[in-house]
């Protein structure tokens, strides 16, 4: 609470004309000898101590008023932030639903492809077994080539030597 010193009237502090003390005001505070007690009755009168009660109450609602005022606008700030809050995780479900979809059409697109690439690997395979059987084909082929070289070899050598005997 506020210092009682810092509202008294100066006409309350300083001493009156026919008053002997000997104290100075200065900036509505007594400094010097303290004051006398005709001084502090007179500062405690009713009126005196209304003002005080009056000014008070004012400063009280005041704060009050300025309390209310800034939990008011922390609401209003905690309330624009839900809002967009909610937008932004509407949006985000959104994102999310269209992904969901996408993926749900790729899965299907995957799948019908798999039957495809099953397919792909089977004629692969195929293919692999095929070479290999043409390279064992190919390599009997030349086995019977040369066999067959050597027989008409073998048999033209025996013709030549039966004709020139």
């Amino acid at each position: 609470m506020a210092d009682a010193s810092n509202n008294v009237p100066a006409s309350a502090t300083s001493p009156s004309p026919s008053s002997s003390s000997a104290s100075i005001v200065r900036n509505n505070k007594t400094i010097g000898t303290p004051l006398n007690p005709d001084d502090a009755t007179r500062m405690l009168n009713e009126e005196y101590i209304t003002r005080l009660t009056d000014d008070a109450i004012r400063k009280l609602a005041a704060y009050t008023r300025n309390e209310l005022q800034a939990t008011t606008e922390e609401c209003q700030l905690l309330e624009a932030m839900n809002k967009t809050t909610k937008e932004k995780y509407a949006q985000m479900s959104q994102m999310s639903q269209r992904l969901m979809d996408e993926m749900t059409r790729l899965q299907g697109t995957y799948a019908d492809f798999a039957t495809f690439m099953a397919q792909v690997d089977d004629i692969h395979q195929q293919a692999v077994e095929i070479e290999k059987v043409a390279h064992a084909l190919d390599e009997y082929s030349r086995h019977l080539e040369n066999k067959l070289a050597k027989k008409t070899n073998t048999m033209a050598t025996t013709t030549t030597r039966g004709t020139s005997s």
